[in-house]
């Protein structure tokens, strides 16, 4: 026997251990997988010995390569047997092993159900917290359910290092095997009042997860929370307990009440960055649930926005965020208290973080008055000219037109401004909310009646400078503007100052390549404007102008849109009829009986206005007016499909056809593709990808530094009604100072 130990201690001397193996994984960079395979087969070799030691160094082994993903659950009976070693050393090597490799559906676990209860209640405390800690991983209901009791017994133990690693498992416990909560809860509560402040940590922890799923059943400890809210130094749990709080405060108000002065003390008093935001937080989520019994909170709320300009101040990313999210929380409720704050807002869209600038922009959605409108959207617009990045400006072009367009245009005082910052938006390269714009533009235009004149003149504007909008600009479709565009110039007419301008703008150019609906928007205003023309000119005047426009309209009719086809053949036809008239002397007669067709103001409807009209006595809507046609049989389908595939003997054709088309052999195939490279060679309309002959490439490429921006002439800038705003004011201040001299 003395001779068989001394044996398997000279076989140990030899053997690698663990440190062995991570440096031979490290000098085998090149053939690792096959020096893991060779000490794969050493760890089984040394698994199969009898000695714990030697088999404990290969599941610590095994734990390291499970680490750089191998597979080891081949190793479990193994691994259970170091777990079993009296010997603490490799009991801890077991344990780790098996809390990195076995899960919940691992069929060895009952096995392993007397070891561990075995170790609870072992006299050495390292035994059981062991056990514990890696139970916690791999726990499963029938382990939740057999080991329940001794776990709960180690809650009463006289060592703090236990009781606090059994409060914590009894969580575990709780997931898996939920009828262990109420037989445990006492203890629990008891364990929130332990002498040791990890004990207590432990429990708060504990409790605060069990009330994230139902708060109600916890209110009955809100005495107990309160005392270690106002009693404990220990920031991570008071941010349990005021998070709990937060959660409790909505079903018993009074409790908000009692809250505001402990949680205001604690915003004065803690430097912990986490926790005052969880006070803030908490004393925002109090205020709203209490705002009815305590009208008289506004030096909280101060407070609270003071506080959050530090975090937002800070110049850490995840506070800075923090504090904008906890500053729209108070806007929803105190809009002038963040109002005040303004000129921080504004700095963090200049921010690095795209989050933060987009926490930035929600913020100043709500911080908008009639007041400061013009300067918060001039702001952003300068700001979109500076902005990188298209997903960004996108989301600034949207959220000027939320900020303009809220609560039916209530903060705008003057909407030639407006349209201004429509227009001015519109000529902004790259963006991808056309059909935005394209409804701002209509609404506007339809709503307010005295803007229809300038709206009118902007409009002839951009369709006089369509080509803008047609350039490829990486996926951009602001030509939607020039659909609300040709409806504005068309439907308000009358007030076009150049008529025949805008009438050719939109029949000369690429029309033909803008998309169907703009098109089909173009016919039937042209009709419209050649309507007011008629109704102005004289006889010959109007012959040419039909002239024109009856030759410009004809290439609509090969439009691929079927609706533009449809609408530019009636056109022509209701233009020819017009020329026919015009030419027999009847002037005023046919301008009259043109204006007829287009006579009307379309007055502006709202959405929910169909649901006010009352259905008339006597009609059901649910019934069928006519009877649906019973559907024909299968056999008469089958006959006609079969019928008509005859008729066309569509597979033969194609069978054909790709049979003509198929070259014999491969010697054809290259001859074919050496005519077509010769002939795109040969073609001087082909571009050439390769060319070595090309002298463009050798021209120097030279940047030109314009200093002012290009801009077209007639477009009215947005600043012009700032400006004016600012000049009113001055003479306001002046007067007021000449009155008190």
């Amino acid at each position: 026997m003395a001779l068989k130990k001394v044996r398997g201690n000279i076989e140990r001397m030899f053997d690698k251990n663990l440190t062995d193996l991570v440096r031979g994984i490290r000098n085998s960079k090149e053939n690792e997988a096959k020096y893991i395979a060779q000490c794969m087969e050493e760890i089984k070799q040394e698994l199969r010995q009898e000695n714990v030691a030697v088999k404990a160094t290969a599941v610590a082994k095994l734990t390291y390569l499970q680490m750089l993903g191998y597979d080891i659950s081949w190793a479990g009976f193994n691994i259970i047997e170091v777990m079993s070693s009296s010997k603490f050393t490799y009991k801890r090597i077991g344990y780790l092993a098996s809390s990195q490799s076995f899960h919940t559906d691992t069929d060895l676990l009952m096995l392993t159900t007397n070891m561990i209860r075995k170790d609870l209640n072992s006299q050495n405390q390292y035994d059981a917290g062991v056990a514990l800690s890696a139970l916690a991983c791999f726990i499963s209901p029938d382990l939740a359910r057999d080991l329940a009791n001794d776990i709960m017994t180690l809650l009463s133990s006289t060592k703090p290092y236990l009781r606090k690693k059994a409060v914590l498992m009894m969580y575990k416990v709780f997931l898996r095997f939920p009828e262990a909560l109420r037989p445990a809860f006492p203890r629990l509560k008891d364990k929130l009042e332990d002498m040791d402040c990890g004990v207590q940590s432990a429990a708060v922890n504990v409790v605060c997860e069990l009330a994230r799923k139902n708060p109600k059943n916890y209110l009955s400890l809100a005495p107990v929370f309160f005392k270690l809210m106002t009693s404990s130094t220990n920031n991570w749990m008071l941010i349990k307990i005021i998070k709990l709080f937060g959660a409790l405060t909505p079903l018993e108000p009074r409790l908000g009440k009692k809250l505001i002065e402990p949680l205001t003390n604690l915003i004065h008093s803690t430097s912990a960055m986490s926790l005052l935001y969880e006070c803030i937080n908490t004393v925002i989520a109090v205020l709203i649930s209490i705002s009815s019994g305590m009208p008289n909170h506004s030096a909280s709320i101060q407070l609270c926005v003071q506080k959050l300009r530090i975090l937002i101040e800070d110049s850490d990313q995840n506070l800075k965020y923090l504090g904008l999210l906890a500053m729209s929380k108070i806007l929803k409720t105190h809009p002038k208290s963040v109002q005040a704050h303004k000129d921080l807002i504004m700095v963090c869209l200049d921010d690095k973080d795209e989050s933060i600038r987009l926490r930035a922009l929600d913020l100043l959605y709500g911080m908008v008055s009639k007041k400061n409108l013009m300067e918060i959207v001039k702001k952003l617009m300068v700001h979109m000219d500076k902005a990188e990045g298209t997903i960004y400006r996108d989301e600034l072009l949207v959220k000027i037109i939320d900020i303009c367009s809220q609560d039916n245009y209530h903060f705008i005082t003057s909407f030639e401004w407006y349209v201004s910052v429509l227009v001015e938006l519109a000529r902004v390269e790259g963006m991808k909310h056309g059909p935005l714009l394209a409804h701002q533009m209509l609404d506007v235009a339809v709503r307010v009646k005295a803007i229809r004149p300038f709206a009118v003149s902007q409009m002839t504007l951009l369709l006089n400078n369509a080509h803008m909008f047609m350039q490829p600009s990486g996926g951009s479709n602001m030509t939607h503007v020039l659909y609300a565009a040709a409806w504005i110039c068309g439907e308000y007419a009358h007030e076009l100052e150049k008529p025949e301008e805008t009438l050719f703008s939109m029949l000369t150019g690429k029309v033909h390549s803008l998309p169907g609906h703009i098109q089909a928007a173009y016919v039937q205003n042209i009709m419209k404007v050649l309507s007011i023309i008629l109704s102005k000119g004289d006889t010959q005047h109007s012959i040419k102008v039909c002239k024109r426009v009856s030759d410009k309209l004809a290439q609509y009719v090969s439009s691929g849109d079927l609706e533009v086809q449809e609408r530019a053949s009636a056109a022509l036809q209701l233009i020819s009829y017009i020329q026919k008239e015009l030419e027999n002397g009847d002037v005023d007669d046919i301008a009259i009986q043109v204006a007829y067709l287009f006579n009307g103001e379309l007055n502006p409807v709202a959405p929910k206005a169909q649901r006010k009209v009352q259905v008339p006595e006597g009609l059901d809507l649910d019934v069928w007016i006519n009877e649906p046609l019973q559907s024909s049989s299968e056999s008469d389908d089958d006959n006609q499909s079969d019928d008509h595939n005859n008729f066309f003997n569509l597979g033969g054709f194609d069978k054909k056809e790709e049979e003509e088309n198929t070259p014999n052999t491969i010697e054809q195939a290259e001859k074919n593709k050496k005519a077509r490279l010769q002939e795109q060679e040969n073609n001087p309309n082909y571009l050439k990808l390769n060319s070595s002959n090309d002298q463009t490439l050798d021209i120097p490429i030279t940047s030109i530094d314009l200093p002012t921006s290009l801009n077209v002439s007639g477009f009215i800038s947005s600043d012009k009604y700032i400006k004016a705003k600012k000049s009113k004011k001055d003479k306001k201040k002046s007067k007021k100072k000449k009155k008190r001299a």
